[in-house]
């Protein structure tokens, strides 16, 4: 039962067979050390004396969802009904968020984690699985990769789904061992061979896989990198994941004209979030201009505005003020604050009607937030 108690309803993913690898004590074991591994490292980045108020609320935002992963492997391992996490994500949040998590670990090792390739658009279902997969993975290239060097994380595209593929430059595996990584095997000391052959039955389960690659270099990207004198490439693994079935294409209202003469202000420093934001709406019918700055947002507050968008780093020397010449300007536009702040909004913001969306957003919640924050048409009289 959810919190409320209401039933969820029958789910292709939500009840567990028998055999699946969520009752696998084992494996769900070795995932909730990977994840109090995760935790204790962020506990010690919170406690750091040099740690900001911003770097403390990071590490607990980490703290806080590696815990409950953690809670809920243990207790849907041991037989308790906890229904598997189906919500479907952008796979590059989700790399990014397992990046961001095994952050401290890599920096403890001395050693570079990169994302090369990226697929923007592209969603999976069972992310929270994708998620636990992935962070098997890297940890395990982390464990091998000697200090100074790089794990690589990169998107590639396939017809029938997508793929992560993980690259280290430690010494590989033996031509002997590739047969049997998958099969609980581990030449690593204190290694417990668990890992992998866990990751891999999870992946399957969702309908993906866990493979290890040939590392043949076949291309500059691919190339051995100049610190290696054995001959070896590194291990390269890739995690293959269906992608989420698109959601059908509205049909009330055309997306080219869904904010036809609406404009919009967007206050945004960082250049690819202002081009995103300024092609997207332009596209949906949206007359747009940035102001990149404080400076260029006080020229800009003072023509009228239908709605603005606002990112709270140019502003945040002053806010109120930001707010307050936003309201000269257009006090009847909607505001709209894109923030990635875990704290939520400033207190400066209180009592102002303001709306809020998280990044990393969709452009369809941004559009959502325009469209429903606009004053509704009164209906023609009868008279």
């Amino acid at each position: 039962m959810q919190p409320g108690g209401q039933d969820p309803g029958p789910s292709r993913f939500s009840e567990v067979p028998p055999g699946d690898p969520h009752r696998d004590v084992t494996g769900a074991l070795h995932d909730v050390s990977n994840a109090l591994t995760v935790l204790l490292g962020w506990v010690a980045e919170a406690r750091a004396s040099s740690a900001s108020g911003e770097h403390v609320e990071r590490a607990l935002a980490v703290v806080e969802r590696r815990a409950r992963v953690a809670r809920d492997l243990a207790r849907r391992a041991i037989g308790a009904h906890i229904p598997i996490d189906e919500h479907e994500e952008a796979i590059d949040s989700v790399i990014t968020d397992v990046v961001e998590a095994l952050s401290v670990e890599a920096q403890r090792a001395r050693v570079a984690l990169r994302v090369r390739a990226h697929c923007p658009g592209v969603r999976v279902p069972l992310a929270a699985d994708l998620s636990q997969v992935l962070t098997n993975v890297v940890m395990n290239a982390l464990a091998w990769a000697p200090r100074g060097t790089s794990v690589t994380l990169a998107v590639e595209h396939h017809p029938a789904g997508t793929a992560i593929v993980v690259d280290d430059e430690g010494p590989g595996v033996a031509s002997g061992q590739a047969s049997r990584i998958f099969d609980g095997a581990s030449t690593r000391k204190g290694g417990a061979g668990i890992g992998l052959k866990h990751a891999r039955a999870v992946a399957r389960a969702a309908g993906g896989d866990l493979e290890l690659v040939s590392r043949t270099p076949a291309s500059k990207a691919d190339s051995v990198p100049a610190s290696k004198t054995d001959g070896s490439t590194g291990a390269r693994f890739r995690v293959r994941w269906p992608r989420a079935e698109l959601p059908p294409a509205p049909v009330s209202t055309p997306r080219a004209s869904i904010l036809a003469g609406t404009r919009v202000l967007v206050v945004e420093d960082d250049l690819d979030v202002a081009t995103l934001l300024e092609s997207a709406l332009g596209a949906r019918g949206a007359q747009v201009v940035v102001a990149r700055n404080a400076a260029e947002l006080a020229a800009r507050a003072r023509e009228e505005h239908d709605a603005a968008l606002v990112d709270l780093s140019p502003i945040a020397s002053d806010v109120r003020g930001a707010v307050e010449a936003l309201r000269r300007g257009s006090p009847d536009a909607v505001l709209v604050f894109i923030s990635g702040s875990a704290n939520g909004l400033p207190d400066a913001l209180e009592g102002h009607a303001v709306r809020w969306v998280r990044k990393p957003f969709e452009v369809g919640e941004v559009v959502a937030a325009i469209v429903d924050g606009a004053p509704k048409s009164e209906p023609p009289s009868s008279r």
